[in-house]
């Protein structure tokens, strides 16, 4: 925080006036451009963001070759796609205004421009430069006394402080504006100034201080007409109310909050209230509709560049999974938040989803693994006490520097005032001598203590610079633990592929995926099937007993790279057991079982398989397929072990037929033919009233099917 910038090169900024320097047509006529901003208008209105951002690059591009309209116009442009979380292009705007109003030497508007700056910056999680944008306003304002100025900064200061978990920071500037606009009789600056304060202290775990707050703020805003400061103020409310049990109260004020900030511009608050509305409804059980308002605030979050807000609607998800006692889609989102706010470098949200994930851990039974994310927990923890302190010092450190700034120029100005009125009095040369006397020694002063103040900056710069190191290297170390202990416990260690344990972690998603998919795309099922085979390499057990185990080991791994040509890298490649490997193809068309089943025979066929001897050998294999899962509506458990006795009962069939060959079923019916023809002893084992049978084989009275798992031959 001590870091005072000399300003931030903006990467669309910089591109726009590369693009400017092109001899490109120039637009003329200010009722061009002015159309151009009510079309940006109205397709924000419209939503359409992303057409909004690229006709407002179009606009800057414009406004920068006809050197108008005024910097006003793109400040306020600016204003306008900031208010619609449009922060990387309002951000682009802000720095063309303020580039004109520094040229104009406007310091209130340049002042101003440096806020919204720091405003897009935070949202964005780029603290450091919205901490740099918000010194040189605060630098401003202290120079032209302007109070009104000082009490908004500090306002944004409040945010910036609570956005990074920093809470009992935050108090401060936000009382010392609450005090200002109290004084000043601004009351809807003032309700913000509640509101927030209720924030921090609800953060803090002061539910009583919070609700204190909050219901000071809906009183102060009686008599006001403001959409936007009614509906937050319910909403949060609502969101005590939540904390306290008191569902049903909680529910309307929120919906009541919702609906007043609809009437409003103000899109990032809306997503939050949704994303608040989506807790309540977890509470309240109504987890289907808690998801859909949940990843609706997702995505708007991701597309605007809002990761704090995607972070929270991570976290309601992973905690809305919890409450489903979905607990591996809980931990995989909880894993992905981890993933996300260890790049961000986010101690606190760490914390956060790895709580989550320690949750889910103990909820699954894995105990292990639990106890080494308590492991990390425990040191995120300290890493982040010890991460407090230091920016508590960096805190006090700036405004030091502020208010050591401040008075360098008022003792400047007072000393100017002084030496000309003493040369107005007196002209006596003795005087002037011990004027400049004293002068010399003050410039000595100040020229040490400023020497002084650079030495323990530059110590402290180091200091912190060590412990980031070493904090970047014990992160790089826990990530390479932690892929490590995956990669052992979900891979088979001879064939490289996975078990299947991973397999069992994967497998219940991908069936209700395909349930969901079956029962909601009835009209074009072309890749929406999941398909299962379970391949067998034939004579396995002679191989060993001819050429020794080190052969069969040997054959394996080569057997598994035959597999790795005929998949693709997105199905599931499985070492079943023994010489038996489990394939699951996702996003595909059922009908492509058969030609999959023999392309991998015909490719085992036509590959030599070294063992070590003089003459590769040559080896076959019999497979067994099926549809997964042959009833759309089982459950997981119920439909697994249907497919699996399926495919493990078509693969015994290929082998009783003579091997070398496939014998699956494509899909099985409701309903029984309308022919006469008697049904396969394949129908009457699994009771399906028919079913289309495929085989590699003459036809299917070919195939020979066993009557029990005794009479398959030795594989």
């Amino acid at each position: 925080m001590s870091r005072i910038g000399f300003g931030i090169t903006e990467p669309l900024f910089v591109m726009l006036v590369l693009v400017c320097g092109l001899n490109t047509p120039t637009v003329s006529g200010s009722s061009v451009i002015s159309n151009e901003v009510d079309v940006i208008k109205a397709l924000l209105t419209s939503r359409n963001y992303d057409e909004a951002d690229y006709k407002a690059m179009v606009y800057l591009e414009q406004a920068l070759q006809a050197s108008t309209p005024a910097a006003g116009a793109l400040s306020e442009l600016g204003g306008i796609l900031q208010q619609n979380a449009r922060f990387e292009a309002s951000k682009a705007l802000f720095n063309a205004a303020l580039s004109r109003y520094t040229d104009e030497r406007a310091l209130t508007d340049v002042a101003n421009t440096l806020e919204k700056l720091a405003v897009a910056e935070r949202n964005l999680a780029n603290f450091d430069a919205a901490f740099t944008y918000l010194q040189r306003a605060m630098s401003i304002a202290h120079v032209n006394s302007d109070l009104q100025l000082t009490a908004k900064l500090n306002l944004e200061l409040a945010l910036w402080y609570q956005d990074q978990g920093q809470a009992v920071a935050a108090l401060t500037p936000l009382k010392q504006s609450l005090s200002y606009f109290r004084s000043r009789n601004q009351r809807k600056e003032a309700s913000e100034c509640l509101l927030l304060i209720g924030d921090l202290y609800r953060h803090l775990n002061d539910t009583p201080e919070a609700r204190k707050y909050y219901t000071d703020a809906l009183d102060n805003l009686s008599g006001i007409t403001d959409s936007r400061l009614h509906g937050l103020a319910l909403i949060k409310i609502g969101a005590l109310e939540l904390k306290y049990g008191e569902h049903s109260v909680a529910n309307t004020n929120i919906e009541r909050g919702l609906a007043l900030l609809e009437l409003t511009q103000d899109v990032a608050s809306i997503a939050e209230a949704r994303l608040m509305m989506g807790r309540s409804f977890i509470e309240q059980g109504r987890l289907q509709e808690a998801r859909q308002l949940i990843n609706a605030s997702m995505m708007f979050a991701t597309s605007s560049g809002l990761k704090k807000l995607v972070k929270e609607s991570r976290e309601a998800l992973a905690q809305a999974f919890m409450k489903e006692q979905n607990f591996e889609r809980a931990l995989l989102e909880a894993k992905e938040g981890t993933v996300s706010a260890r790049n961000a470098r986010d101690l606190h949200w760490q914390v956060r989803f790895l709580s989550i994930q320690l949750s889910a851990l103990v909820s699954l039974g894995e105990f292990k693994k639990a106890l080494d994310v308590q492991s990390v927990i425990q040191q995120l923890r300290q890493a982040l006490a010890d991460s407090e302190n230091q920016n508590a010092i960096k805190g006090l450190q700036a405004e030091i520097e502020l208010i050591r700034q401040s008075r360098d120029l008022e003792k400047l100005e007072e000393s100017k005032h002084i030496a000309l009125a003493q040369l107005e009095r007196e002209k006596l040369e003795s005087t002037l001598i011990w004027s400049l006397f004293l002068a010399t020694l003050l410039m000595m002063f100040l020229i040490w203590s400023r020497f002084k103040q650079r030495q323990q900056t530059i110590t402290l710069r180091r200091e912190v610079r060590l412990q980031t190191l070493k904090l970047q290297e014990k992160n790089e170390e826990l990530e390479n633990a932690y892929k490590t202990l995956e990669e052992v416990s979900l891979r088979d260690p001879l064939t490289g592929l996975y078990n299947r344990h991973y397999l069992e972690s994967q497998l219940p998603g991908e069936i209700k995926r395909s349930q969901f998919n079956a029962n909601t795309a009835e009209q074009n099922k072309t890749q929406t099937d999941l398909l299962c085979l379970l391949i067998d390499i034939d004579h396995f057990k002679r191989i060993n007993d001819d050429y020794g185990h080190m052969a069969g080991d040997k054959i394996l791994t080569a057997f598994a790279g035959v597999l790795r040509k005929v998949f693709r890298q997105t199905d599931l490649i499985i070492r079943w057991g023994g010489e038996e490997f489990l394939v699951v193809c996702r996003q595909s068309n059922r009908e492509e079982l058969p030609e999959l089943a023999e392309r991998c025979r015909e490719l085992v066929n036509t590959t030599p398989f070294d063992i070590g001897l003089a003459q590769p050998i040559h080896i076959s294999c019999s497979i067994g397929f099926s549809l997964l899962p042959l009833d759309e509506k089982q459950s997981f458990d119920a439909a697994w072990d249907l497919t699996f006795s399926v495919i493990d009962y078509t693969l015994y069939a290929a082998k009783l037929s003579g091997r070398n060959g496939w014998v699956g079923i494509i899909e099985t019916f409701e309903d029984k033919p309308h022919s006469t023809s008697l049904p396969t002893p394949f129908d009457l084992k699994f009771s399906f009233p028919s079913s289309r049978i495929a085989t590699s084989f003459n036809n299917v009275a070919s195939i020979i099917w066993p009557t029990s798992h005794e009479e398959a031959p030795n594989v």
